[in-house]
């Protein structure tokens, strides 16, 4: 299984995988030290793709390599997180406009689905996938910009906010602040509003001062689970 998995792919992009797959559970968390060694035994690989790994880990933000060559999983900053939140509402506010001459009845239809699945998610205490179907209706309208650098960049940036690691923190005005938005956006989508689509998405749904508060809360809960969690070891 093991030959199989690395027979058709790079052993760097094998590397990256594992490293993604120990950060989004939580094996390996914000500023942890990543053990080249360790990893070398565990996957049965030389140093170099691990090495190719991590200089491609930290160019993507995901991981930090000091002068003195310490490598550990790297903590977002608040300024950090502003700065992703400003390109995200910048590139998918753009995105949605062009989209949105393209948006079919069929589109709209899936839209006001994944919309009523979020709202069910929620009502279940089923967060994970309320986060799921929240990506889902987010790329319908990525998907047809018809730009793939653009959907890259905004995917590969949400990955960062959000899945390393990914835990699981319900905020509940947060959710319905967003799911609200959800709700406004379809609606304008509807009515070819494109002014009011940009405005929604960059400055409210992506808007850093319009969420401050409920990131603050976020990643303070986050950082306080993982202490949670480190001691309990």
């Amino acid at each position: 299984m093991v030959e199989y998995f690395f027979q058709y792919r790079s052993l760097k992009d094998c590397v990256m995988d594992y490293l993604k797959q120990e950060m989004e559970s939580g094996n390996l968390k914000p500023g942890d030290r990543i053990n080249e060694k360790e990893i070398c035994q565990k996957l049965g690989v030389s140093r170099t793709p691990i090495r190719e790994a991590l200089i491609q880990l930290e160019r993507e933000g995901f991981v930090e390599i000091s002068p003195r060559k310490s490598i550990r999983v790297k903590k977002l900053t608040l300024k950090e997180i502003e700065d992703i939140y400003q390109i995200i509402g910048a590139l998918e506010s753009e995105a949605a406009q062009i989209a949105c001459d393209r948006l079919s009845p069929e589109d709209i239809a899936q839209m006001e689905e994944d919309y009523n699945q979020m709202v069910q998610a929620l009502a279940e205490d089923d967060f994970k996938k309320y986060m799921d179907i929240n990506l889902k209706l987010h790329n319908i309208h990525l998907r047809l910009c018809g730009n793939d650098v653009l959907v890259n960049i905004v995917n590969q940036l949400k990955k960062r906010l959000y899945d390393f690691p990914r835990i699981m923190v319900k905020i509940p005005e947060w959710e319905e602040k967003c799911i609200e938005e959800h709700r406004q956006l379809i609606q304008f989508f509807k009515e070819k509003n494109k002014a009011a689509i940009k405005e929604l998405i960059k400055n409210k749904h992506w808007g850093f001062e319009d969420n401050r508060h409920f990131i603050m809360i976020y990643y303070d809960l986050m950082n306080s689970e993982t202490k949670e969690k480190d001691e309990t070891i």
